[in-house]
């Protein structure tokens, strides 16, 4: 039970430290996905998008730029409280939450891929 203080030098000790030390790691990426996020979400960093700044003004006109970025800071803020809450179940010891956490990371993600390219969403 992760609430109990392990005793100096016993292996839960240990490996309360190395959980300790993967939350810490998860929680940097979803540090940095949450303030892309909310620069997304503000309507900001559209040069952030894959392609974006290669496209051509034509082409550019026909997206709503607002739009997509709001969707994206949305789904990029959703990704970033994932990780989160996967370095959380790191640091209780739960396990199979920590899997399922990832799982829909990678949900989320082909989801946010299938949404923006069908039906026309996001063009004006």
């Amino acid at each position: 039970k992760p609430w109990i203080v392990p005793i100096p030098g016993t292996r839960r000790e240990e490996r309360m430290e190395e959980r300790f030390v993967a939350a810490v790691i998860y929680a940097l990426p979803a540090l940095l996905l949450g303030v892309v996020g909310v620069l997304f979400c503000k309507g900001k960093a559209g040069f952030l998008l894959a392609g974006w700044n290669t496209m051509p003004k034509e082409k550019k006109q026909s997206w709503d730029e607002k739009r997509l970025l709001h969707f994206n800071g949305r789904c990029i803020l959703g990704l970033a409280a994932l990780i989160l809450l996967g370095a959380l179940f790191t640091l209780l010891e739960i396990d199979w939450l920590v899997a399922l956490s990832w799982v829909a990371f990678a949900a989320l993600i082909v989801w946010m891929i299938v949404y923006q390219n069908t039906g026309n969403r996001f063009r004006r």
